[in-house]
């Protein structure tokens, strides 16, 4: 172990260590929030005026229970403080954690900007010896390949001048049950010593277990596996759910019993597309660096068509429907519900609705939205806003789509849901959250994402 590494190692131990956090979303503020609970300073950066300007106040903008919590009083207390400055951030800080966006461009391909940014200036920056985390997810060879050259760009060495660790986060946004500190932690640097300061430092801020695997590349490629495997298993179901419904069987049964098995099988649920940050994105990272290797991952290309087929199948199965009914999708009046890509959150990101939205709208329907988190979203040039309630959303409506899991759509009254809308209305739960006998019931025509 090298001095520099012995001694930033005693400083984290004793707490002595300072923080800082570059990038101020989702990932970041829980990060803050822990680092400082567990003792240590923290600094947040962000290029976002308004962000750094809320921290400052205590105000927590991110949907985390753990953070809106403890992110006042320890602001309050000064644990935490915000800049937009990188340079103030990094020259007073032992640990930087790099948690910036990693988006795709407009040709679907890894768009590392901001990635690249901080690692030049924190090349500038690096003031004694540091410890950087980067946990921005990309494709492996990013931190080794890509991040470290650039840190070493005014003459830095490793050993000299930094420890380089890569973690992947795995912040599932709006989970109530795991959050920052009790999700175990994956770190892979770039020597011995870079990992063994990586994984002191999360022992030190988190009550999870740390896994350390022998490099950046490692810890890179994991997240990617974790989720490319989910992106693929909800095509496999969305792609048999709309066998399943030609067929007349109620596929989503089939799920639930499959699930009572215990080996072998993790249940992935069917719906009208594949929305958020980043299953819809991070497949498309590995998917770019295979085609650099020359190598084509055709399983994910054939999930994505599938995934990207669902909001068609959903629109041209309602469009059956109402026909069925004597009734036109081009005069009928659609009403979407929930705007978000998943359950109790407000983050619209590659929602599955904003396609709803832009199919509808194609199809001339009359579109109305409602969710209880979003006050509107902007599809192209339109702005669609929510409506004020349920009952509000639905009146003299022909149709009613269920495109989000909100508990609240979970115990609304159907009956006089449907007491408001026009004769013979259609229930389409995308989400399955519902069952046929309570829709039916309550005098609708039932449909659902992999049930006939």
């Amino acid at each position: 172990m090298s001095d520099n590494t012995a001694a930033l190692l005693d400083r984290i131990k004793s707490k002595k260590a300072k923080v800082c956090v570059v990038g101020l979303g989702y990932v970041g503020v829980p990060l803050a929030v822990a680092s400082a609970q567990a003792g240590f300073g923290v600094v947040g950066v962000d290029v976002e005026k308004e962000k750094v300007a809320m921290i400052n106040k205590g105000i927590c903008y991110v949907e985390d229970a753990y953070s809106e919590k403890h992110l006042p009083d320890l602001v309050r207390a000064g644990f935490i403080k915000a800049t937009e400055s990188l340079p103030e951030g990094a020259t007073s800080s032992d640990i930087v954690i790099v948690c910036v966006p990693t988006p795709l461009d407009a040709k679907g391909e890894p768009d590392l900007s901001f990635l690249r940014s901080v690692a030049k200036g924190l090349s500038k920056n690096l003031a004694g010896f540091k410890l950087v985390i980067v946990e921005s997810t990309s494709f492996p060879g990013t931190t080794k390949d890509i991040f470290q050259p650039l840190l070493e760009r005014d003459g830095r060495k490793p050993e000299r001048d930094f420890a380089l660790v890569y973690s992947p986060e795995r912040i599932d946004y709006g989970n109530a049950r795991f959050g920052v500190r009790n999700i175990p932690k994956v770190v892979g640097g770039i020597n011995e010593d870079s990992t063994r300061l990586g994984a002191e430092f999360y022992k030190t801020i988190l009550d999870a277990p740390v896994i350390t695997v022998g490099s950046p590349s490692v810890a890179e490629a994991t997240k990617m596996l974790e989720n490319i495997f989910r992106y693929v298993n909800i095509a496999l179901v969305n792609e048999l759910a709309v066998l399943h419904e030609t067929l007349g069987v109620d596929f989503v049964e089939a799920i639930n019993a499959a699930a009572t098995k215990p080996f072998g099988f993790m249940a992935h649920y069917p719906g009208p597309g594949v929305g958020g940050h980043c299953i819809p994105k991070d497949p498309f990272y590995l998917v770019f660096k295979a085609k650099q290797a020359g190598f084509a991952l055709r399983l994910v290309s054939a999930s994505k068509a599938v995934n990207k087929m669902m909001p068609i199948h959903t629109i041209d199965r309602l469009a059956k429907a109402l026909k069925a009914g004597k009734k036109s999708l081009a005069h009928a009046t659609v009403v979407v519900w929930g705007l978000a890509y998943k359950g109790e959150v407000k983050d619209t990101r590659r929602s599955p609705s904003l396609e709803l939205l832009k199919l509808l709208k194609q199809s001339r329907a009359n579109i109305r939205v409602f969710d209880p988190y979003v006050s509107n979203v902007t599809v192209g040039s339109k702005v669609y806003d929510s409506g004020r309630s349920e009952f509000e959303s639905v009146r003299d409506a022909d149709a009613l789509i269920i495109a989000t899991a909100h508990s609240a759509f979970r115990s609304v009254d159907l009956s006089k849901i449907k007491s408001l809308m026009r004769d013979s209305p259609i229930l389409f739960d995308t989400r399955n959250i519902r069952t046929r006998r309570e829709c039916e019931q309550a005098g609708f025509t039932y449909l659902a994402t992999g049930r006939p």
